[in-house]
């Protein structure tokens, strides 16, 4: 890959145990009827700011800039991305073991390896303010 990466970590879903029809994985199959969890509802309504987040980066940047969504529980997917993506734009093993740690954080948006942005979703206009910058710098 020769293009820029951008990884945004949805926030962590509520923990459940397993797969009830309570715990919405099961859809259908409850004798009383269909219901979900309350827990499911508001997971689902804190991922409307996440999607209106995703489609601005996604029209706000150039086509040669992949965007992913990653779940954070993926970290056989994640942590090694931070850490190529950090060491293939020329960072040293130290920073970028520091960002694959950070790498997994709430909401956080990594720009070709470097955490951007964690702890809180930005509003759209932000994401964009601070992937456009960590785009143009160069690696410390």
């Amino acid at each position: 890959m020769t293009g820029h990466r951008v990884l945004l970590v949805r926030p962590w879903d509520t923990a459940r145990v397993g797969s009830g029809c309570c715990g919405g994985a099961t859809g259908g199959i409850c004798v009383e009827g269909w219901h979900e969890d309350p827990e499911t509802v508001r997971d689902r309504a804190s991922r409307e700011p996440w999607g209106a987040l995703y489609r601005a980066v996604r029209g706000g940047l150039p086509d040669t800039v992949a965007v992913e969504m990653v779940d954070p529980q993926n970290t056989l997917f994640l942590l090694p991305a931070v850490v190529r993506d950090a060491r293939r734009r020329g960072r040293s093993w130290p920073a970028s073991l520091r960002e694959m740690v950070r790498g997994p954080g709430y909401a956080a948006i990594i720009v070709d390896g470097r955490v951007v942005s964690q702890g809180e979703l930005p509003d759209p206009d932000r994401a964009l303010q601070l992937i456009r910058a960590a785009l143009t710098q160069r690696c410390r």
